[in-house]
């Protein structure tokens, strides 16, 4: 099945924020405070975005979207960030569960 070309989502966001950022500089919107507050969805879209585009690589994922949740929830005033900073070691723990769950991924091959 033939497809027609591929658009880059990355292009698309760009001209979107642009025309969002340009309307709010000439008056007709105000997105700008809209954007300091919600800009962690972005992280959050970019994780399900991989996730949908690579399931099998869910960690990266999963830390894409967990700090955009933390940081969201900060900026909406829901979580104090400081009390989820003090939790970074469970980064370190997880990272550490990755390798051993997947086998460190280098290692296939060798013998």
């Amino acid at each position: 099945m033939a497809s027609g070309p591929r658009i880059p989502f990355s292009g698309v966001l760009l001209v979107v924020f642009g025309c969002l950022f340009l309307a709010d500089q000439m008056g007709a919107l105000s997105f700008g405070q809209v954007f300091r507050t919600w800009w962690p969805a972005l992280l959050i879209l970019a994780g399900l975005l991989q996730f949908i585009e690579k399931p099998a690589s869910v960690f990266g994922s999963l830390i894409l979207v967990t700090v955009g949740v933390a940081m969201l929830l900060s900026n909406l005033h829901i979580l104090q960030i400081e009390r989820v900073w003090r939790l970074w070691p469970l980064v370190l723990i997880a990272l550490g569960l990755n390798i051993l769950v997947t086998g460190g991924g280098g290692g296939k091959g060798k013998g």
